[in-house]
């Protein structure tokens, strides 16, 4: 609010140099009134029906009322206020897909990095492939594969996500969906079908028990 204050304190000094009293009083209303108009610009969370507003400076800050009073609270890191119960934790979003963050808003909260994170949420560009890229939940990457090229195999196929056991891409159509197995269900990377736990600890350890019926034949006999 720097250039608002600006003329009007140039106005004020002006008016101060005269000595006038009349002067000096209108001088300080129109500065009181211009401050309590720049205060006023956030927003009262607890007149409002959601009970919780964005910061009129910083997209990773908001309001929250509690207990009849407005609190500040920090989006988790990365992460910009998006509205009560949106975007992807706390009501904070990505950046990109938020309305409140704007210019001339900004992220004032540093970036805390973790290995392949640039912040501790976020989606980031891949170090060696242009095919892959990192999602970071709280400091914790995970490697995932570009959707484009998913499903070229088979357009109405399963695919492998990463390392889950409990979550896989469905291609309906050439399009991969996230789905996520039923409780006690898992995904099978070999079969690439959702299994029970127990179909899949059988299925691990028929390819690994030895074949009992092998026929075992002993050295022939050496005579001396």
């Amino acid at each position: 609010m720097r250039n608002a204050y600006t003329p009007l304190k140039f106005f004020v000094t002006l008016l101060l140099s005269n000595f006038e009293p009349y002067a000096i009083v209108i001088g300080v209303s129109i500065l009181l009134a211009a401050t309590f108009a720049s205060c006023a610009q956030i927003e009262d969370p607890c007149k409002t029906k959601s009970r919780i507003v964005a910061d009129d400076k910083y997209c990773d800050k908001y309001w929250e009322c509690e207990n009849g009073q407005s609190v500040q609270y920090d989006c988790p890191n990365g992460l910009v206020f998006a509205g009560k119960h949106r975007g992807v934790t706390e009501g904070c979003d990505y950046p990109w897909r938020s309305n409140y963050c704007e210019y001339p808003k900004v992220q004032i909260n540093p970036p805390i990095g973790s290995e392949h994170c640039d912040w501790l949420y976020g989606i980031f560009g891949h170090e060696t492939s242009c095919t892959r890229y990192w999602t970071c939940w709280n400091g914790t990457a995970t490697e995932q594969l570009c959707i484009g090229a998913l499903c070229n195999d088979d357009p109405n196929g399963n695919v492998p996500l990463g390392k889950s056991c409990n979550r896989y891409w469905q291609c309906q159509g050439g399009y991969p969906r996230l789905q996520r197995c039923p409780a006690m269900l898992v995904f099978d990377r070999r079969s690439l079908r959702v299994n029970s736990t127990r179909d899949q600890t059988e299925s691990t350890r028929s390819r690994t028990a030895p074949d009992n019926n092998l026929e075992i034949k002993s050295p022939p006999s050496r005579t001396f």
